[in-house]
């Protein structure tokens, strides 16, 4: 695990070497910069290491191929490293390290661009071909690793790891892409390929891009499909494979040359992979106690702690467990932190606690296993149960499905994000038109015209095409759009999700939070091989319609999962409906963190920034702070905003590096 840096265009190794050194978080053991001139352009390569397998100097980057031909910078793991460099050797290749890095430099040598597919696991990379003067982006099919690039020209390209390393240049521009900014108050995360800046963007999963001769070209290496449906003969039968792929995949992820851990909430996802890891350990002979972390909450007022459920199976597994707590201050005093490391605004409060648990997690190992995947391809979250009454509410008279939402106009949230009437509303607002646009709405914080109200005149200018409002300010309708139009809702929810809430939001934090702290997550049901089989699993495999009355049991979600899970947990754990690692940030914004609230949201400061209209954003507090509506996430997304502009707009808000040390290698 690591990060990667790069630069075609004017010479400066001293412009290049602080972009490496910004990096140092990421791979704190070691920093190289291999430098190469281009006629009038230059090259410039960095890498940060976080030394995983093989932690000698042979699998020190930047790494160059035996006959000096391939330059490779590269963050991440490929989990069939093993099997493929058996296979490269019995094709005569010859190696020198016993790395999953060199072994890129090989199968590139041999298959050029169609070695991406081979490779299983995470991974964002950077390959120059010195003959051709070539250079290959790529990131892997799930977007589990980052890659971020800028060209404003066709003759000059930086790409990094995070955006922090494009900013140190004095010639980007930090201006805000209002656009990006708009889509992210709905949805909590800037959607991808966009970020918050104008000018800069990030490579899509399963995508690469190649620039050659001032020509750039993007093209797609994965795509996943929910058609067509694997042909198992039973869910048992379905359960049954599902454990053998996930048992192969979990001991690739096991394997390192540094202390592996896990973190273990009170769910079925994590619950079992810890599970197996101990299975496996024991197996394979492996001494000492396997290291379980688990965060709660010091004031824990609407019951989101999992961590006694975590308690209870880590000793029943045997575990060396530590439970961690955060309360609203601890939450509070890291924000600046935690909008530092991601760059852009990011409203998912679970990346403060993830802060203090990977914080933690650094003093007992460097790679921990978790759950994150779990849910987007095997149907867990709760939107996928409404998915069943949504055929039922579909077929209701028209003038039912108007009047019914009126029914709920006058009825209060309370503050709890939980809340029953908050999705009941949602529901009944968002379910009349086409699936796609019932999904938009589902997965955004309020309606459309709602997010269109909020925002300035100027903002709303921006973000039109041909003077229309767009009817997404994400990907959602844009990825649903590939399917085909017989899919099931169930399956196209699944689908949008893996294609953007998952790599957005989920997989964002953990890399970022994990990376602050230089702990590798690694997370195998985001494994291209798991989320492939858990898409294209038979709908009713997921979930059925008896989902709909209960948000527990094997017919709630996750149907093939739990049974595999019931083979390895307690029975009252692998029926546990799905609970979610959430703060309470209802009780929080309109309790301890209520000034910060009010700070962030002055009319005068909002009318300054000119994204959001300060009476719509004072309207949100007052409906909130009486209970009547449950804004948390809404609210929480504008003090974000406002922190964000303060450290990367007002100001670039970096930590000095400059003492971190990079071994230069100069290219002739």
């Amino acid at each position: 695990m690591c990060g990667i840096y790069g630069r075609i265009g004017p010479p400066d190794e001293q412009l290049d070497l602080r972009a490496t050194q910004s990096l140092h978080h990421r791979g704190p053991d070691g920093a190289g910069l291999w430098l190469e001139p281009l006629q009038e352009r230059g090259l410039a390569l960095g890498h940060a290491r976080l030394a995983i397998v093989d932690l000698t100097d042979a699998g020190f980057q930047p790494m160059h191929s035996a006959d000096g031909r391939y330059v490779l910078v590269f963050n991440g793991e490929i989990y069939n490293f093993l099997s493929l460099r058996t296979q490269l050797e019995s094709q005569g290749r010859q190696f020198v390290s016993h790395c999953d890095t060199e072994v890129i430099l090989h199968l590139y040598a041999l298959h050029g661009d169609a070695m991406l597919p081979m490779l299983e696991g995470m991974f964002a990379l950077a390959l120059w071909d010195r003959r051709e003067k070539r250079l290959l982006l790529a990131r892997d099919a799930t977007g589990i690793k980052p890659l971020f690039y800028r060209q404003p020209s066709p003759e000059t390209m930086t790409f990094a790891s995070e955006i922090k390393a494009l900013l140190i240049d004095p010639a980007c521009p930090r201006q805000p892409d209002l656009r990006a900014i708009a889509g992210y108050l709905g949805y909590l995360f800037v959607p991808a390929p966009a970020t918050a800046f104008q000018g800069i963007r990030q490579l899509l999963p399963g995508h690469a891009l190649a620039w050659q001769a001032n020509q750039t070209r993007s093209f797609r290496f994965h795509q996943y499909r929910v058609e067509p449906k694997q042909p198992f003969v039973s869910l048992h039968d379905a359960s049954q494979q599902l454990e053998s792929l996930l048992k192969s995949v979990l001991a690739e992820h096991m394997m390192a040359d540094v202390p592996v851990g896990a973190f273990l909430s009170g769910g079925i996802d994590s619950g079992l992979l810890v599970a197996m890891m101990q299975r496996l350990r024991q197996e394979s002979g492996v001494g000492g106690q396997l290291q379980t972390l688990t965060v709660g909450f010091s004031d824990d007022v609407v019951g989101l702690d999992e961590t006694q459920c975590a308690a209870q199976i880590a000793q029943q597994l045997g575990v060396k467990h530590e439970i961690l707590r955060v309360d609203s201050i601890l939450a509070s005093d890291g924000l600046s932190h935690v909008i530092q490391q991601f760059d852009v605004p990011f409203a998912n409060s679970t990346a403060q606690m993830l802060d203090v648990l990977c914080q933690k997690t650094r003093q007992h190992v460097t790679v921990a296993v978790t759950g994150d995947g779990g849910d987007e391809a095997f149907a867990g979250y709760p939107r996928y149960r409404a998915t069943w009454p949504l055929i039922a509410w579909q077929y209701l008279p028209q003038i039912l499905r108007t009047r019914l939402p009126k029914l709920l106009q006058g009825v209060s949230e309370g503050r709890d994000s939980r809340a029953t009437v908050r999705r009941m509303r949602r529901f009944l607002t968002a379910s009349s038109g086409p699936f796609a646009h019932t999904y938009r709405d589902w997965l955004n914080q309020a309606p459309l015209a709602e997010q269109f109200a909020l925002l300035t005149p100027e903002t709303l200018a921006a973000v039109s095409i041909d003077g229309q409002l767009p009817l997404d300010l994400g990907r959602t309708l844009e990825v649903l759009a590939e399917l085909p139009a017989s899919a099931a809702p169930l399956d196209a929810a699944c689908y949008a999700d893996v294609h953007s809430f998952l790599p957005d939001n989920i997989l964002s934090q953990s890399d970022r939070m994990s990376m602050r702290h230089g702990v590798e997550l690694r997370v195998p049901f985001a494994d291209r091989r798991i989320i492939d089989f858990g898409l294209r699993l038979p709908t009713l495999y997921k979930s059925t319609p008896l989902a709909i009355f209960s948000s527990s049991g094997r017919h709630a979600a996750k149907r093939v999962l739990r049974d595999v899970a019931a083979r390895y947990l307690p029975q009252a754990i692998a029926n546990l409906p799905k609970k979610g690692f959430v703060a309470p940030m209802g009780s929080w914004l309109a309790g301890p963190l209520k000034e910060m609230v009010s700070h962030a949201l002055r009319p005068e400061q909002l009318q300054k920034r000119g994204i959001v209209r300060p009476e719509v954003a004072q309207q949100l507090q007052a409906e909130h702070q009486s209970g009547k509506r449950d804004n948390s996430w809404r609210i929480w997304s504008l003090v974000v905003l406002e922190t964000w502009f303060q450290q990367r707009i007002d100001r670039l808000d970096l930590p000095d590096r400059s003492a971190v040390p990079v071994k230069i290698q100069r290219g002739q």
